[in-house]
């Protein structure tokens, strides 16, 4: 799957374009104080995504969603001045605040998902010093014999329904 058929990081990209239209009407002062830092900061939740998005290890990806989830909130704190210095009327606040709630429990539960097998369980291989009852010798040698276990998934569970954050192909292809 592209990162483009992400709805996480489409919705991402709706926000930042809200971002976006709002900002670039603003003028001096306000556009050179409030007004690049917080573009800066809502360009960067799906940036972050789309970093981790390309990574090879699960500890990368989250580690990047952990990045793009605290300029989630940088953003959030950029909208709360901008409404208290009045650049952003309150209905418009109220409407991207409830719009940044949603990416978060999107973004909440792609973390949860990362790593996690599909079915109930996954094998987990594991290394040990016995085959065919010769321990000993296998051990005198240093050689490890591998034997796949089956390890149950984790309990976590999702703060979000599966459509509210993954696409039809990818709900289909789980």
């Amino acid at each position: 799957m592209k990162l483009e058929d992400l709805k996480l990081y489409q919705e991402c990209l709706d926000f930042e374009q809200e971002i976006w239209n709002i900002v670039k009407e603003w003028e001096g002062f306000s556009n050179d104080t409030v007004g690049k830092s917080f573009i800066q900061s809502a360009d960067a939740i799906s940036g972050n995504i789309a970093a981790g998005y390309g990574r090879y290890n699960f500890k990368d990806k989250k580690h990047y969603c952990y990045i793009s989830r605290g300029y989630l909130l940088k953003t959030k704190g950029w909208l709360i001045k901008s409404k208290e210095r009045e650049l952003i009327g309150e209905e418009k606040v109220e409407e991207l605040i409830e719009f940044i709630e949603k990416i978060h429990r999107m973004l909440n539960a792609y973390i949860r998902s990362i790593g996690r097998p599909k079915e109930g369980g996954y094998t987990k291989p594991s290394y040990d010093n016995r085959e065919s009852g010769n321990e000993n010798k296998e051990e005198a040698n240093g050689n490890a014999v591998k034997n796949d276990t089956t390890v149950e998934a984790d309990g976590n569970s999702f703060t979000a329904s599966a459509d509210e954050f993954f696409s039809a192909d990818e709900l289909s292809n789980a």
